[in-house]
């Protein structure tokens, strides 16, 4: 069968006064499905119902499937659409399904009405489509009432399939099946892509992966990447597709980790610019669309927020660094492990501008300056700009300070806020970093701290430039395993609040593994990347596929 192009044109659609989808554009012109990916609310139910011509209100711009813009399609023009050429099921196959007919008898209508069956034709055939996806002839008299969330949704799927449709719309296929029925739908989804065209809504980035095709990430009813699935969920370009494939809980499950905030309605701008890492002024005004990659960001996708190269170091007559090179993005957690002795420290003191290297360059390339959104960082004039955790946090902290100094002291050295707006961000720097923000705490000699709260201290001084990366050296190693996990966690949550950038140097690699969406280990002055342990691999459960 000839493959159906899929695409849209500022296609929208309102309901209830709300833009359910805007501006949607994209292709899909290649073979295989179409797969609809993101969180709840991000609209890809709508876009399923449109393309079946069941938009649940009104269509402006254009949907074309196979040369039909189903936006400005009549009536009638809907109805033979659905009648032979498009079916679709629904999420909820419960509802979806009608109460007082078996589930043969609900197989076998579409196979009378739109395949010209006569009624015994049409039940033989029905047998055979609900056999097919291991409903036994046992259940075929049942009513919906009578059959299992997994049952219906096979039963649905059938129904879908009666007419042989050009087009088949499936919503969540596979969200109420056990691990032997997943499969079983997963192999006839890849057989039926062979013969129509599927357009898949799932959250499930397993069976994205598995069914190939193109892959479409939707966010706030707007497109924010597509492209090839082996492309895009490998290597998100769109800083909110990569956090959606961190979340997904055998990447890590790390609750769209870099990504602060909640969606928000109609926003002029960026649909995900407030939760956006490394938006800019014009982020907040323009609404992008995908380019020429298929990402709809108006910085092209990721930024690199720290890039190095060919660093060397010599220290005491001895060569430390030999070339050493890497790359941080824009809300990435980096981690580099290593021997005691190995250089660690020096290379993240040259990162972090403290020591000059030798040789090689240290660049910042992605951190806006010049119409940033937010309060000026580190000097940098924007959102941007680089703060350094030390390794001997009782040793960076004059003791003779109070809390206040301590943690004050950048922003006090820079000399731009006057005493009220220092405290506040004094404050909020410390409630951030979860120690007392009262009065008498911020009072408190810092010698009189604990070796946790002096860590903590140490890293909401580092937050109060508001950096978009943050070096943090061997910050766990003096701890105790109850307050190395408190900290940790405060990482986490760091990170998931502020969207910023984690470098992590330790030589805990279970420490690593914990945080980290890359480990890179120092040895010999060379950085070489760790691969993930077996039991951390993406996408192991897709070898039974």
């Amino acid at each position: 069968m000839e493959n159906l192009v899929i695409e849209a044109e500022d296609f929208g659609v309102s309901a209830g006064g709300r833009a359910l989808l805007r501006g949607l554009r994209f292709r899909a012109a290649q073979a295989g499905p179409l797969v609809i990916v993101g969180e709840s609310g991000a609209g890809k139910s709508t876009l399923a119902r449109a393309l079946a011509g069941l938009a649940p209100g009104p269509a402006t711009g254009a949907l074309r499937v196979g040369g039909l813009n189903l936006a400005a399609a009549s009536a009638a023009e809907l109805r033979a659409w659905r009648r032979r050429r498009a079916s679709i099921a629904l999420q909820d196959a419960a509802s979806a399904l009608n109460p007082q007919h078996t589930l043969l008898e609900q197989v076998a209508e579409p196979l009378r009405l739109h395949r010209a069956m006569g009624a015994r034709q049409a039940r033989a055939a029905a047998a055979d489509l609900l056999a097919s996806l291991d409903l036994p002839a046992s259940l075929h008299a049942r009513y919906p009432a009578q059959c299992s969330g997994g049952q219906l949704q096979r039963a649905l799927l059938a129904v879908a399939l009666a007419p042989e449709p050009e087009l088949l719309v499936l919503d969540e296929p596979t969200s109420a099946l056990d691990a032997a029925a997943r499969d079983l739908v997963l192999r006839r989804l890849r057989a039926e892509a062979r013969q129509r065209r599927l357009a898949v809504v799932t959250h499930d980035l397993e069976l994205a992966r598995a069914l190939q095709g193109q892959t479409l990430v939707l966010y706030g009813g707007s497109v924010m990447e597509t492209g090839p699935a082996a492309r895009v969920l490998a290597a998100p370009r769109h800083p909110y597709a990569r956090g959606l494939l961190r979340a997904w809980p055998r990447e890590g499950g790390k609750d769209l980790q870099g990504i602060p905030g909640e969606p928000q309605d109609g926003a002029s701008g960026c649909p995900f610019a407030n939760r956006c890492s490394q938006r800019i002024e014009r982020c907040l005004q323009e609404r992008p669309a995908p380019d020429a990659h298929g990402v709809a960001c108006l910085r092209g996708g990721i930024v690199t927020v720290l890039a190095a190269h060919g660093l060397h170091k010599r220290a005491g007559g001895q060569p430390v660094l030999r070339g050493a090179s890497l790359r941080v993005q824009s809300g990435e957690t980096v981690a580099i492990t290593g021997a005691s002795g190995a250089g660690k420290s020096t290379l993240a003191r040259v990162l972090a501008g403290l020591l000059r290297p030798d040789a090689g360059t240290v660049e910042m390339p992605g951190l806006a300056r010049d119409g940033a959104s937010g309060p000026a960082r580190n000097g940098q004039g924007g959102q941007g700009g680089l703060a350094f955790v030390p390794q001997h946090a009782a040793a960076s902290v004059a003791p003779h300070f109070s809390v206040f100094e301590a943690v004050a002291e950048p922003l006090a050295i820079e000399g731009r806020l006057d005493a009220a707006a220092l405290q506040a961000a004094a404050r909020q720097a410390l409630t951030d970093a979860r120690l007392p923000a009262a009065d008498d705490f911020l009072r408190r000699p810092a010698r009189r701290l604990s070796g946790g709260e002096l860590q903590r201290l140490a890293i909401a001084r580092a937050l109060i430039t508001q950096p978009a990366l943050l070096i943090a050296d061997e910050p766990t190693a003096a701890l105790d395993a109850s307050v190395q996990a408190k900290v940790l966690r405060l990482f986490l949550h760091l990170q998931e609040t502020r969207g910023l950038a984690l470098l992590l140097i330790t030589h805990d690699l279970p420490v690593a593994r914990h945080v980290a969406d890359r480990i890179l280990r120092l040895e010999g002055g060379v950085l070489t990347p760790l691969a993930p342990a077996p039991e951390d691999l993406s996408g192991q459960a897709l070898n039974r596929f």
